[in-house]
């Protein structure tokens, strides 16, 4: 009897043994599962991120007519969707001053745009004397010098809201209103909010209905730039756009308080 019960109780052991196996080669292939489809859905994320900036770069090119080549790096340059977004509206609107803190493909971009509106010119701040170089080379390649003036702008101290930060010096930024300003730089390591004095810098030179574009706008610490900017000029219209990093547009309205 003892035998018999020794027996049962192996047998119900191992029955148990083999239920606990069972569930958790059944959990784990759930847990597998789930990681699939994570998994395809990001890589179907990616691809169809990765063909709309593609399909926005081609469009930007073919509309431009630069088949020359475009000098676009992932890591440095504004994405394809945030440079058709500033070429479309340079092209509505003809801005005759155009503003833009960093030099790069913006530059370029720009100045065609100007260049095809027979009118306007570009205006860069840029701290690397490196890339602003670069960006002049390109724009000879394109001989657009004629639309667009890279401006060596040091970054150097600017005392705003008692709090100091480094942003482009404005000693030979020309005097005229500006219609259309485009916030690419400096810098996010450089320090924290580190493009916030964009717009108390240079508010006073702005235009009645001059259009911001802030890329980089999904970032928290531009998000909190443009809540900063909004305390500080009620009037100020700001829509976001979902662009793949994400754009801040806003529209200056002189005659609101």
């Amino acid at each position: 009897m003892n035998f018999q019960l020794a027996v049962i109780a192996l047998l119900l052991l191992i029955a148990m043994l083999l239920i606990i196996l069972w569930l958790q080669s059944k959990k784990q292939n759930t847990a597998i599962a789930a990681l699939g489809d994570r998994l395809q859905t990001q890589v179907q994320s990616e691809t169809h991120g990765v063909f709309a900036q593609l399909e926005a770069y081609l469009s930007l090119r073919d509309r431009l007519g630069l088949h020359q080549g475009l000098p676009y790096s992932r890591n440095w340059s504004a994405a394809p969707d945030f440079l058709k977004l500033i070429a479309e509206h340079a092209l509505a609107v003809k801005p005759t001053t155009i503003v833009e803190c960093s030099s790069g493909l913006t530059s370029l971009i720009l100045a065609r745009c100007c260049e095809m509106n027979d009118q306007g010119d570009v205006f860069s701040l840029e701290n690397g004397a490196e890339y602003a170089a670069g960006t002049r080379t390109e724009l000879a390649r394109y001989q657009l010098e004629n639309y667009a003036t890279v401006i060596d702008a040091p970054l150097t101290p600017h005392r705003l809201d008692d709090r100091e930060y480094q942003w482009y010096a404005l000693d030979n930024l020309p005097d005229r209103r500006i219609d259309m300003l485009v916030i690419d730089g400096p810098p996010g390591f450089i320090q924290r909010h580190s493009r916030y004095p964009a717009l108390p810098l240079l508010f006073d030179k702005l235009a009645d209905g001059c259009v911001v574009f802030m890329d980089d706008a999904a970032r928290p610490d531009e998000r909190e730039i443009v809540e900063m900017w909004r305390t500080a000029f009620p009037g100020i219209e700001h829509e976001y756009i979902n662009l793949e990093r994400g754009c801040s547009m806003l529209r200056i309205h002189r005659d609101k308080p």
